[in-house]
This record gives C-alpha cells, structure tokens and sequence, in this order.
C-alpha cells in the first residue's frame, strides 16, 4: 500500500503512469533509494519523500532513465533544415529563431538542433535554443558535452569528427555549437514553467508524453500550446502522434511527426496540412538525390547503385555481416526517399527487393517495419521488427516498435517483457 502511495506522489509531481515501468522497476528503484538515505522501514521513507525535495529529486532520478542520441529518428532534423532553408529563414531573416527542447535530457537533441541549423546556413546569432529536463544529473552531464560512442549510432561519423574533439575514449563537443544550447531545470508540469520566455517557433517534446497518465498528458499540451508561436513546429514522438489535440495539424513529412500550431482556435480541424512558402512549395526545396519515379523496383540494388543520377553511390557491403552504426546504403537511403515524396508502394517494393538480395541488413527490415506501419499494416510491421531483432536482439529501434505495437494490440504481457529487455539494455549501454 505503501508503494501505491509513492507512486501517487510520483504521478502528483511529475504526471508518471506507473504502469508504463512497472511496479517492479518503481520497486527496485525505491529500494536502492531507502538503501542510499539508509531507511529500511517503506512508511520512513514515504514521510521523508513528503518532507525533502532532495529525496524526491533522487527517487526521480531513478525513474527517469534518459535514452537518447545524436540525431535520433534523423528525418525530425532533415525536416527542421529543409524548413529553416525554404520557409523561415527568407520570411525572417532580420530574426531569431527559438527552439525549445524539452526534456532534452543529456543534452544530444538539443545540440542536434543547433548542429542542424548550422548545416542549414543560419547563424548561430539566428537561432537560440533553449533546453529543460527535470533531471539536474542529466543537465550537468548535458552542460559539460562530453559524451561516449554510445551517443553517436547509424550515420554519424561526419558529424562527430566535424563538430567533437576526441579525449581519450569520449568526445568533447566544440564551443561553438557548445555555447547555442541555454539548459534550464525544471518540470514540464509546474503551471509556471516557463512563464517568463517569450514563445517559441519550434519545439521538441519527443518520447515522453507516453509515460504521463491522461492528465499530465493535458497540462502538457496546454503548457506546450502557451509556449509555441501561432504558426510554430511541434516535433512529437511516433507514439504520441494519437495524443495530439485538434489545435495541432499534420506536416507532411513521413517518419518526422510534426505539427504546426493553427492560428484560430476556432477555425475547422483539418486532418493535414502541408507547410508551403508564397513563392514555392517546401517539397520542392528538398535536396533529394534524384530518382527516376518510373524506375522498375523488381530490378535488383546492384543495379541501382551502378546509376549515379538515381542514387547515390554508396557501395553495398560485400559482406553479410552488418554494424548498425555503419551508413545505410544507398538503396536504403533511395527508399527513404521515396517515402518522403510519399511513394509508400514504391519504398516497400525497393526494400523487399533490397531484402531478397541482403537478408541479414537489420535496418533494413527496421525501414520496412516503419513504412508498414505508415501504410496500416501492423501485422507485417511486427514480422520486420522481429526479424530485425532476430538478426540483432539489440537492436534499440526495432525493440521499442515492437513493444508499441503490443501494447496497442493489448498484449500487455509479451509488451511488458520485451520492456524489462529494454530495460537490460540500457544498463549495458
């Protein structure tokens, strides 16, 4: 009973659904905590959480267990880049971008923000970005930018020799994009979060509104609908896309999961909305290797990469064998871009061509898993994810697609084991 009453207060303060860990893991959390303040009595410990913010802040620590990595998802950050080029930055270029990442965590989303708008071409006197969590061991880790190889997967090698300097085993991000990045504490649920900042034009709340129970989830959105500009971004998780109020509407961008914030409260809800510039269409800005949309998919991917005009030449590991922190290849970077263009059909087909050729490419069957679940075909997507884990039970992405997708079919059981999986994994990181 005691425990129930912890996980209240956990719910009361930070908007936590219990039930999205588990009573096991708040249990074992609990424990280590009493252990570090040497309570041995739960009902102690209770009173002590009711009367220390300390003991509350460390408790919290133990629940809020921080995954992320540079450039996580990579298409949000392809789709902020293209927008800042082709639609922000010619209607505002005497102004400052802001960009609110919350929770930002250790601070690799965030700094992939500012990178990322380094890339696009704006200065960093254009843009100011300010970054929250609750978690004030997050925030001193963040403030610090040094970080190990565990945040840097899939394509980043670039990026991590352009903007880090290696110190023994980590990396030391340089000042410059060091010093774009404000980090504040603070929590998402306080009425006054934020009160005093002036709107934002773009923000990030990705991957934590499904661990808040229905009215946390409420608050945060008004908190978010008060802090964004008419008009401005909102970058959300996959799984969140569902929680979305109607003031909210879809950019098209797959994999991205943007919405923009309507003017007019009161205006008619549209389902989808594309983002479009006076003087030309954001599609048309994008800088997409060229594709031949009346290309034969049945042909194979050697073929594909022996065109240069329709794909870039990237060469296919020769080997079987695949590190998911290697680039894509380019026929896997050609089907991405077929579904960004929104040629669904035409993606799946080029990634079980890619497939019959390659079975063994992991991320492959995590691309086609992706776009199954785009189409509305979950059963196929939970077959990619699983083959995807098969060919690497670590597979960090293919795992979370398959807990979620359980968890919708209302296999709590089976989600609930692959979740303590995760779990695992993040010791081991």
């Amino acid at each position: 009973m005691t425990q129930l009453s912890i996980e209240n207060l956990l719910k009361q303060k930070i908007g936590l659904d219990p039930s999205t860990l588990g009573s096991v893991t708040i249990k074992r959390a609990i424990s280590q905590c009493m252990a570090n303040c040497g309570l041995t009595d739960i009902t102690d410990y209770l009173a002590r959480l009711q009367t220390s913010t300390q003991e509350l802040e460390q408790l919290i620590e133990m629940v809020v267990v921080p995954e992320t990595w540079f450039f996580r998802d990579r298409e949000p950050f392809v789709f902020l880049s293209r927008y800042v080029m082709s639609e922000w930055f010619p209607n505002h270029r005497d102004k400052v971008m802001r960009i609110l990442s919350v929770p930002c965590s250790t601070g690799e989303e965030p700094y992939s923000i500012a990178i990322a708008l380094t890339e696009a071409g704006l200065a960093t006197k254009n843009f100011s970005i300010d970054a929250v969590d609750i978690s004030k061991k997050s925030l001193t880790k963040a403030s610090l930018a040094i970080y190990s190889r565990n945040s840097f997967r899939g394509n980043n090698k670039e990026r991590q020799e352009r903007y880090f300097a290696q110190v023994g085993e980590q990396y030391q991000l340089y000042e410059s994009i060091k010093n774009t990045v404000n980090f504040i504490h603070g929590n998402l649920l306080d009425p006054s979060f934020l009160i005093e900042k002036i709107p934002y034009d773009v923000i990030f709340c990705r991957n934590v509104l499904i661990y808040l129970n229905n009215l946390a989830q409420k608050k945060t959105f008004q908190t978010l609908e008060r802090l964004l500009v008419d008009n401005g971004l909102l970058f959300v998780g996959y799984s969140e896309t569902q929680l979305l109020t109607p003031q909210f509407v879809t950019v098209r961008h797959p994999l991205a999961f943007v919405y923009q914030k309507q003017e007019d409260k009161n205006q008619e809800f549209k389902h989808e909305k594309k983002l479009t510039n006076k003087k030309e269409p954001i599609e048309r800005k994008r800088n997409f290797p060229k594709f031949n949309p009346k290309l034969d998919v049945s042909i194979t991917s050697k073929e594909i990469l022996k065109k240069p005009k329709e794909a870039e030449t990237i060469p296919l590991n020769k080997t079987k064998s695949y590190d998911s922190t290697n680039i894509l290849t380019s026929t896997l970077k050609t089907a991405q871009t077929l579904a960004e263009r929104g040629q669904l059909h035409e993606a799946i087909n080029l990634c079980e061509t890619y497939l019959h050729e390659e079975p063994t490419i992991a991320d492959a069957y995590l691309l086609l898993g992706q776009l199954y679940r785009i189409q509305g075909n979950e059963q196929q997507a939970e077959q990619c994810f699983q083959k995807a884990i098969y060919l690497e039970p670590n597979h960090y992405e293919a795992l979370i697609h398959l807990v979620l997708l359980k968890e919708r079919r209302g296999d709590i059981a089976n989600a609930a084991v692959i979740r303590e999986r995760i779990k695992r994994l993040h010791k081991k990181l």
